[in-house]
């Protein structure tokens, strides 16, 4: 009967690289949300968040009026949520009850996660232009570029085990950084506040994989189990399920005639 300690070192041993993965998407995010975080909350921002939508703004041209409103049309966080509505629902009738929870909590949650840090920080929109399509509420963080970030990660985690997962890494960013750069071009969004969806965005949803991943549930079954041996009256026992038992033999056949 092999011990606790045994059975945890096999489970880090078979899931070492998931987990790392895992835990490189989504600290690293969250590190670079919290320096942004910083950065505005000392001195506004990036230094080189009003040059960059200079730049941009001095190389407007009408084919790229065109695509930004087109991708930030795309990117919208109203139409952008009833497509992910759409495709929670598909996932909970053809596909499975968790894989159903993690895209609808991807999106809803990063979206109201959103919200939230919008009414902390109160972050006024640029002003440097009066721009084709304006915005209007709080800038920092920008939920276009939340949002859209948030519906490539998750679906990304999703079609990972399947033949086409290349095409959604690979379309999937690209949609999310089309969407962050026509918020800049169209000047209703730093480049911080693209920045900071992104990444918040990649560690919420990336988060949400670490939970939902078969390696986190064996690993929370060990803590769970090792905790019950300590506090037995106070933590219930582990769900492991009934191990099945030896199958007992067949009953010998009576041979006929003798």
């Amino acid at each position: 009967m092999p011990t606790f300690w045994q059975r945890l070192r096999h489970a880090l041993r078979v899931h070492k690289m998931l987990l790392l993965a895992l835990l490189a998407s989504f600290v690293l995010p969250w590190v670079v949300f919290i320096n942004v975080v910083e950065d505005i909350w000392e001195s506004d921002g990036f230094i080189g968040d009003k040059r960059i939508l200079e730049f941009l703004h001095q190389h407007a041209a009408p084919a790229f009026d065109k695509l930004a409103l087109a991708l930030t049309a795309a990117g919208d966080p109203l139409p952008l949520g009833v497509v992910a509505g759409l495709i929670t629902l598909g996932l909970a009738v053809w596909g499975t009850r968790s894989q159903a929870w993690f895209f609808g909590l991807s999106v809803g949650g990063a979206m109201g996660l959103n919200l939230l840090v919008k009414m902390l920080f109160a972050r006024p929109r640029p002003a440097l232009w009066v721009s084709i399509k304006p915005a209007f509420y709080y800038s920092f963080p920008s939920g276009h570029a939340m949002g859209a970030a948030a519906v490539a990660t998750a679906l990304g985690f999703l079609l990972w085990q399947h033949r086409g997962h290349w095409l959604a890494w690979t379309l999937g960013p690209l949609f999310a950084l089309g969407v962050g750069w026509s918020r800049m071009y169209l000047g209703v969004h730093y480049p911080s506040d693209v920045l900071a969806g992104w990444t918040g965005s990649v560690g919420w949803v990336a988060g949400l994989h670490v939970l939902f991943s078969p390696a986190f549930h064996e690993l929370r079954g060990l803590w769970r189990a090792a905790l019950h041996r300590q506090l037995p009256a106070v933590v219930s026992p582990a769900n492991e399920g009934v191990r099945p038992g030896p199958t007992p033999a067949a009953p010998a056949r009576t041979q006929a005639g003798g």
